[in-house]
Parts: structure tokens; C-alpha cells; sequence
């Protein structure tokens, strides 16, 4: 059965209402990102006050267009909406719109929330549901369609479907995701703005049944229907990763959220004993909701929590050592005897093996073989679960060079192996390299380590609620 969200992910026709050549204007952004990506369905826009923008025909009214319209977007001032809507409704073959226009009940004003109720009452009386007000878009990547107000950014396909209640904050989402050495890629985008139909609920209970959909990554600041949320997530989450960044985490941020969106953001304490019963990870910040996504999509999950953390350098490698010390449910492997004697004479003399235990410093001598080497190794041992490799390339090591020999030897492992080449633009060929190979690469050993406590949760709570099935 089709879902009533497939009419805005999966549309033939996108009509821009309040369309236009001015860089300055919502209307001008949500027609260049259509037109640049490549969006293979029909667009119409409409501006009573041009004949033509971008080599298309303009439209002065939704009412003159011919062709069947799938989803409306509304850029135009929020006064202006209600006369589109009447448009919307007269049309009879429009089954989706996104309110792109601010002004409505977000503002606290009586006005606003005025109008805000008049544009629900026409839809809902014609069956057509939307996104909003103050909304910026969806995108979906399996058909090159982006209708967002949002720089455009680069697609690259992949298994992440992302939904914020901020567009400030789903914006910056895309940006972070394309700033990685090969942009993260993802498959659905939304930010709900106002909620005024379409919900938190309504795009999560969708993304847990979209099959192009593994890792669902979520930045929320409340909800009014956290039963239903929750038991959504908790069978969501038996099959697919969801990563929450929750924010009003003290009482500041509580009012803050509130002021924004207003919804209740909640004792915290609260929302964190019910993520964790329903299976959700959260995450504490925009890099971690990163890196724990391109983790997760980007490698098996561990079978269980013993970490070999496998460095060429030994301050990154204590600054990892002293992170993974902050988590109980995570340990440093169990290399056997036979798997230091053979990496003690594999390695350069002043290799420090297994001091402590899961812990190897192979040290600033060792080269491209070493690295490839050390991770065969320990990727062989029995009770090494997962592997965080840490270089600092000198320059006798050339970045690219190493990029080969980890690829070469992680090329048919089943365990994780989260990469850590630093620094900046010395080692960001190497990185490139490595990520599309499938090894996912933090800029810092801690950023690493997190990742990796957040796969091992992961597997955790799979293991409690599957029986180790996955």
C-alpha cells in the first residue's frame, strides 16, 4: 500500500508558487536546486509577474497549469498563502504541499495562529496533506529531488534517511554530511516546521518502513505523543539503527526549545530511561550524530564490546585510551600469546605490544606493511570485536600509500575498523580513499572511540532483543 508520504517523496510534478530569478528569495532556491540536481519530473513555476524563469514557462496562477501537479511548494509571504491554498484545493489532483512560508503560529501571534488554523481547516476538508508552515523541504535522493530552501549540496546515495524539528539544524545536517571527506550519503531528507499536519511520528513510522533506509538520524527538541513515539521507535529499532540528537537538556535549553517550536521539551531524565528502553542511540552533539551515522552505515556492527585500539602514535593513542575509559560496557581485546609473538616479530623493535592488554603502539617507524600487517593480526584474534587504527603519517609514510595497505587488509574483515588519519589537508586524499573503500575516518581518536561505544550499544541491545540474531 502506498503511504500518504510517498506523494511528497515520490512526485511527478512539483509546482513552485512564488517561483523567481532573485537570488534573494525562497522561490529562487527551491527552483535551482530541482533544476541543478536533475529532478526528472515535471516542474511548474508559478509567478504572476514573469513568463519565464530558468528556460521554463512561468505560470501566473497553479489554476493555468495543464499538466497533473503531484506536490505544491509555497514560498510566497505568509498573507499570500491562503488565496494559493484556495488554488490548491479548486486544482482536485493535488495530494501534497509544503508551506515553505514563515509568518503562521510560530510567531505566537494571533494572526499567525489564525491563519495557521484556516490553512488546516481548507486542506484537511480537501484530503491533501502538508508539511509546515515554516517549513524548508524534503529531499530524496533516490530521484534526485531536493525542493528544500537549502544551499544545494552534493547527493551521494546511501543508506541514512535524516528529519529535524529545526531547519536551522536540518540544514546544517546536510552541510556537516557533505564537509566529510566523500560527502555521507543519504537517502530521504524532511524538516516538519510547524507540524501543522505531517509530524515527528508521521516521518519516523515512514523512514521505519522505507526499504532504502537503514540508519534513521533524528534531531528533536519535544513531542506531545511520546507514548506512541516511543513504541514507533522500539519496533523501528529491532530492524534499523535511529540516532537522536535531543536537545533541552536543563532547564535553559528546555525554554529554548520551547520558544521555538513549542513543544515541551521534558525532564531529561525522562526522555534518556525511555531512549534507552526503546533502543534508540543518542548522540550528544552534531559531530557524534555524524560519525556514529557513517559508522553504522558504513560497517558491521561488532559482536561484542572488546576494542583493539592499534596506533602508530603514541599521544593520539593515549588521548583514544583515555576516552574509551570513560565507557563500562566497552573493554580492550584479548590478544592471545600467539598473536603478540607474531606481531612482536612483525613489528619494528620498538613496537610496544599489548602494554597494556588490546593496546599497540607500533610507533612512528613502522611503514605501509607494518600498518597492513598489525590489522591482519588483530583482526584474526578471536576476542577482538572491533579495531580503531590511529596514524600520524610522517612524511617518509606517504598518507595515500597507508590508505592502501589498511584497505588491503580490512578488505574481507567482518569486525568494524574505524580509521583515524591525522591531520587536515596532509592526510585528505588518504581519507578520501579509505571512505570509499567503506572505512569510515574521524578527525580525532576520541571522535572514534565514541563511534565505536555507539555501535557496541548498538549490538547490545540488539543482542537483548533479538537473541544475537543480527
Amino acid at each position: 500500500m502506498q503511504h500518504f508520504l510517498d506523494n511528497f517523496f515520490y512526485p511527478d510534478s512539483v509546482a513552485v508558487v512564488g517561483a523567481s530569478k532573485n537570488p534573494g528569495k525562497a522561490g529562487y532556491q527551491v527552483l535551482k536546486n530541482l533544476l541543478t540536481l536533475g529532478y526528472e519530473g515535471q516542474v511548474y513555476p508559478v509567478n504572476p509577474r514573469e513568463e519565464e524563469i530558468s528556460g521554463l514557462k512561468c505560470y501566473a496562477s497553479l489554476r493555468e497549469i495543464e499538466g497533473k501537479v503531484d506536490l505544491v511548494m509555497i514560498t510566497v509571504p505568509a498573507k499570500a498563502v491562503l488565496p494559493v491554498i484556495d488554488d490548491v484545493v479548486a486544482r482536485g489532483d493535488v495530494k501534497a504541499v509544503v508551506v515553505v512560508s514563515a509568518g503562521f503560529a510560530e510567531t505566537k501571534t494571533e494572526e499567525g495562529i489564525a491563519m495557521e488554523k484556516e490553512l488546516v481547516a481548507k486542506l484537511k476538508a480537501a484530503g491533501i496533506r502538508a508539511f509546515g508552515p515554516n517549513c524548508t523541504g524534503v529531499i530524496n535522493t533516490s530521484i534526485k529531488l531536493d525542493t528544500t530552501i537549502e544551499p544545494t549540496v552534493e547527493q551521494n546515495k546511501g543508506p541514512i534517511s535524516i528529519f529535524s524539528q529545526s531547519g536551522g539544524m536540518a540544514g546544517s545536517i546536510l552541510l556537516w554530511a557533505e564537509a566529510q571527506p566523500i560527502p555521507l550519503g543519504f537517502h530521504k531528507w524532511a524538516h516538519v516546521g510547524n507540524m501543522c499536519d505531517v509530524n515527528t511520528l508521521d516521518v519516523l513510522e515512514y523512514y521505519g518502513q522505507d526499504e532504502g533506509t537503514e540508519v534513521i538520524l533524528i534531531y528533536m527538541e519535544g513531542f506531545d505523543e511520546g507514548r506512541r513515539f516511543m513504541e514507533t521507535a522500539r519496533e523501528i529499532t529491532k530492524e534499523k539503527a535511529v540516532l537522536v540528537l535531543k536537545v533541552g537538556r536543563n532547564e535553559l535549553g528546555s525554554k529554548a526549545a520551547y520558544s521555538h517550536t513549542g513543544t515541551l521539551a521534558g525532564q531529561d531524565e525522562i526522555y534518556q530511561a525511555a531512549f534507552r528502553k526503546a533502543g534508540i542511540t543518542r548522540v550528544d552533539s552534531m559531530p557524534d550524530m555524524i560519525d556514529t551515522a557513517k559508522a553504522m552505515s558504513m560497517q558491521p556492527l561488532p559482536k561484542g564490546n572488546r576494542i583493539c585500539i592499534l596506533t602508530e602514535a603514541g599521544g593520539p593513542g593515549t588521548m583514544a585510551m583515555d576516552e574509551l575509559g570513560k565507557y563500562k560496557n566497552v573493554t580492550l581485546a584479548n590478544i592471545s600469546e600467539e598473536g603478540q609473538k607474531a606481531l612482536k616479530e612483525a613489528m619494528p623493535p620498538m613496537a610496544l605490544i599489548c602494554q597494556p592488554q588490546g593496546y599497540l603502539d607500533i610507533t612512528a617507524a613502522a611503514m605501509e606493511e607494518h600498518h597492513k600487517v598489525a590489522l591482519e593480526l588483530v583482526l584474526a584474534e578471536e576476542e577482538v570485536d572491533g579495531v580503531i587504527l590511529i596514524s600520524v603519517p610522517p612524511t617518509f609514510l606517504p598518507p595515500e600509500s597507508l590508505a592502501e595497505s589498511i584497505i588491503e587488509a580490512a578488505k574481507d574483515a567482518k569486525k568494524p575498523v574505524l580509521t583515524v588519519l591525522m591531520a587536515g589537508k596532509w592526510v585528505h586524499r588518504a581519507r578520501q580513499m579509505l571512505e570509499r573503500a567503506g572505512l569510515p575516518t574521524f578527525d580525532t581518536p576520541e571522535q572514534a572511540v565514541r563511534a565505536m561505544v555507539k555501535m557496541v550499544e548498538r549490538r547490545q541491545y540488539l543482542d537483548k532483543v533479538k537473541g544475537g540474531e543480527q
